[in-house]
């Protein structure tokens, strides 16, 4: 019965120890981080100015500016200097007395007019001719050069006089090639054919032999309102196979 009675109580100390525990054990840990928690805070250095403070120093303006040094004055305007005229006393003695019974007229240098031409010019010589030029005459000396026209409108075509048929060349009859060969030149007045130029040529000296054969040609020159003029003019040179 003892025995029974010292277990019992043994079993009653240990559950108590056990409900004891729990607690115990949660107040230590509050209290070591509240100390934490409070070491932490007390070491934290605060600023002095709040941020609404040091947000209200930054957003200040900046001073104005100082304000631009007056204009200088005006310049005085110069005083206009009025010279006093001094009056002579006896200007009555200096005055005339007796006036004259006759006044001599001032005398004039004549200018002859008797050869002179109405229009003409000061300086001029004796004898020119009015519009002409003093010291000399202007004549225009320099040739006038007349660019060559197109046919058309009032510009009539040339007619040719002598066709001279070109030579086909032997390289060329062997190789089967024809057709036409173009080229642009001028008829001058005269009706020769001068600065020929190829527009369209053919091969193996065919173009060749068609300038040479158009040099020969002779032509009544282009007239312009009846008068010969220069003309460039297109001429074509056929080549065909027997």
């Amino acid at each position: 019965m003892f025995e029974s009675t010292v277990v019992e109580s043994r079993k009653r100390k240990v559950g108590l120890q056990r409900i004891l525990t729990l607690p115990v054990s949660i107040a230590l840990h509050v209290i070591v981080i509240l100390a934490i928690v409070i070491g932490a805070i007390w070491s934290v250095s605060f600023p002095t100015n709040s941020p609404a403070q040091v947000a209200q120093y930054s957003m200040a303006a900046a001073p104005p500016p100082p304000p631009p040094p007056p204009p200088p004055p005006p310049k005085a305007s110069p005083q206009p200097v009025v010279k006093t005229v001094e009056v002579p006393k006896n200007i009555q003695e200096l005055a005339p007395t007796i006036v004259p019974e006759k006044v001599q007229p001032v005398a004039t240098p004549s200018t002859s007019t008797s050869s002179g031409v109405e229009g003409g010019v000061e300086g001029g010589v004796e004898g020119g001719v009015v519009g002409g030029v003093v010291g000399g005459v202007m004549t225009d000396t320099a040739p006038k050069i007349e660019a060559p026209l197109r046919v058309g409108g009032d510009v009539k075509a040339p007619i040719v006089i002598n066709r001279v048929e070109p030579v086909y060349p032997e390289v060329a009859r062997k190789a089967r090639i024809s057709g036409i060969v173009i080229v642009e030149c001028i008829i001058d007045k005269q009706g020769n054919v001068t600065n020929v130029q190829v527009l369209k040529p053919l091969p193996f000296g065919l173009d060749q032999a068609a300038v040479d054969a158009v040099r020969r040609w002779k032509f009544k020159p282009g007239t312009l309102n009846g008068a010969p003029v220069d003309v460039i003019f297109n001429l074509t040179v056929n080549f065909k196979l027997n």
